[in-house]
């Protein structure tokens, strides 16, 4: 093969002070989603099924009260395994967050929003070494145990960042895509390829934000190319069918792409 892909596994992981800068950047991103949310947005259903447009934003803003104070994330962490035993850790975790801002109304929860994401991005950039060493278990079968540190620098970041797809989708609006979403892109290419376990592909991913990189050790036995947003959503579960390209190579790699997951 001519072409020159990046070993994506050997991408080096962002440290607190590139999160900051891309946290910052994406928090203005969102923002432009959220205030212009109208009246008749708050009840449209999103791409994550559980959740409403409102809904959606609650988790937004309970996602930086955990971030802001341990002791609330882990009452709520208690609350969720208490009140949703079905559930899995995370999915409990969040019902919980819900729950705490039912009776919120959507502009309210955009104005806390506002307020609390530079403070969230303050604290997680402030959290000790030692805390960020400490591994979590994902909760999915397919993931590795994941570092605090990477929870903290990488994860939430993206968590925002595919939510504020999911609200631009459900509402009409526009996905702008600056600077900083390539390299949440390029976190996220990283991730899949650490997790990789099947026979290597080289990825090309079009479009804003995208890249050329190598997943998994070896020659790659197949070339996939996709639109880079609508991969992102597929190894967010969001869509399973996503539209892939077999550029070369064995058709098997199509299937293997598409039920890739990685943590969002």
């Amino acid at each position: 093969m001519t072409q020159t892909f990046v070993d994506a596994a050997g991408l080096a992981q962002i440290d607190r002070d590139r999160s900051a800068m891309i946290a910052e950047a994406e928090g203005r991103a969102a923002l432009q989603v959220l205030e212009k949310l109208g009246d008749d947005d708050w009840r449209r259903p999103t791409d994550c099924v559980e959740w409403d447009v409102r809904t959606l934003v609650s988790h937004l803003v309970a996602q930086c009260e955990d971030n802001i104070s341990l002791r609330t994330m882990l009452r709520r962490e208690i609350a969720g395994r208490r009140r949703h035993r079905g559930k899995g850790p995370i999915d409990a975790h969040m019902a919980a967050q819900v729950e705490d801002h039912t009776e919120a109304s959507g502009p309210d929860l955009v104005a806390e929003f506002a307020e609390l994401w530079p403070r969230a991005v303050q604290a997680r950039r402030s959290r000790p070494g030692l805390m960020r060493r400490a591994n979590l278990d994902t909760g999915m079968p397919t993931a590795p145990r994941v570092s605090v540190g990477h929870l903290l620098d990488t994860i939430y970041n993206r968590d925002l960042w595919m939510h504020r797809i999911d609200l631009a989708r459900a509402t009409g609006q526009t996905i702008t895509v600056g600077d900083h979403d390539g390299q949440i892109v390029e976190q996220a290419v990283r991730d899949l390829a650490l997790a990789w376990s099947e026979a290597p592909i080289a990825l090309e991913l079009t479009g804003p934000a995208g890249g050329t990189w190598l997943i998994g050790s070896g020659e790659p036995k197949a070339v996939i190319r996709a639109d880079t947003l609508h991969y992102m959503r597929a190894l967010a579960g969001r869509d399973p069918d996503v539209a892939l390209e077999l550029v070369s190579g064995a058709e098997s790699a199509l299937a293997a792409a598409r039920r890739a997951r990685i943590l969002f």
